[in-house]
């Protein structure tokens, strides 16, 4: 990686004494830019990490990138890695930061180019000065659903914007005997693990490494990770990871078994509203609730809890068509064979 870009600022990495700061005092800051965070996937199997910020002259950081190379077969990483940026870049809104972040984007590009099939830029937050760079640089832009639900009102509140069946689903769950625990332990992750590969599995898509999970456990402040697990006699039955930061709690993964008459995940989820707007969050995230336009189960369950549903959007570069072509056909057909069961 080079030193310096050409518009005359200088790349620093995660270490640098500022990163965290410049991530916590920008406006769209989230828990995935930060160092810790960075670690964490840095330390996981199949996650090749690319962190950059720009220097400017007078030493203060104005822009920022983030973005992991990510392997998820490596008998067939010609054609199955992606570069993909969990959060989208940050920069000063100038002239000057946009600047920096064009220069980051062209050195992350030239590093990504022939790693990669393409890179996809996940947004969190309404776009900002961060899109006009990103279409500039060859990016195109997607109409990408999720939704947010505001924490600032009390709990009576919330309740009453959950749609009317998942209030009756929570209660018969408590009725029923589901007991939502605090599980921030290794055996807790072997919890979510489980459920995980179960959920994904219906789903026909690959489970990030275990490593993943263990690792955020490890390093990110213990007050930034909050594991609940839902028991129903006795065992695992819904699991979930959400990333606290700032004034955000971010829905990450979450698995569940399915259990007729019962919703344990829509348990979960309502006591981490409910947390949330006691300790003075304003915003939970649910992570993203799939393109606009199609289909995507989960988009249902996640409008019921009462969040404005927002479309930040989503932004691909491909490097290489032919290879993309490949690669869908090869995933179509490992769907097809059972390949991710």
């Amino acid at each position: 990686m080079n030193a310096a870009i050409d518009c005359g600022f200088r790349v620093v990495k995660p270490d640098h004494e500022d990163w965290d700061r410049y991530v916590r005092d920008h406006a769209n800051g989230t828990v995935f830019l930060t160092s810790a965070m960075i670690r964490a996937f840095e330390a996981t199997r199949g996650f090749s990490p690319y962190a950059v910020a720009a220097l400017g002259a007078e030493g203060r950081i104005c822009a920022m990138l983030v973005s992991y190379h990510v392997k998820t077969l490596e008998l067939a990483a010609p054609i199955s890695s992606r570069a993909v940026q969990f959060a989208e870049p940050l920069c000063d809104p100038d002239p000057k930061g946009s600047g920096a972040l064009t220069g980051l984007i062209h050195l992350h590009d030239k590093h990504m180019r022939n790693r990669s099939l393409l890179c996809e830029v996940r947004s969190i937050y309404e776009p900002g000065d961060e899109k006009e760079v990103l279409l500039s640089a060859g990016y195109e832009f997607h109409d990408y659903v999720n939704y947010l639900v505001d924490l600032q009102s009390d709990a009576d509140v919330l309740w009453k914007n959950l749609q009317k069946k998942l209030r009756q689903q929570v209660r018969a769950a408590a009725r029923k005997g589901v007991e939502v625990r605090d599980d921030n332990t290794l055996e807790g992750i072997d919890r979510l693990y489980n459920l995980l590969q179960e959920t994904y599995s219906r789903a026909q898509i690959p489970v990030p490494d275990k490593s993943l999970f263990v690792n955020t456990l490890e390093q990110l402040p213990q007050e930034w990770v909050r594991l609940r697990t839902a028991f129903f006699d006795g065992k695992p039955v819904a699991s979930i990871m959400s990333l606290t930061y700032g004034d955000r709690i971010f829905s990450w993964y979450g698995g569940t078994l399915r259990l007729g008459g019962l919703s344990p995940f829509a348990s979960i989820v309502w006591e981490d509203l409910e947390w949330g707007s006691r300790n003075g969050y304003k915003y939970y995230d649910f992570g993203g609730a799939g393109w606009a336009g199609q289909d995507y189960g989960p988009r249902g369950f996640k409008a019921r809890f009462g969040g404005e549903e927002v479309r930040f959007g989503r932004y691909t570069k491909t490097y290489s068509k032919m290879r993309r072509r490949l690669a869908e056909l090869g995933f179509s057909v490992s769907r097809r064979i059972g390949i991710w069961s």
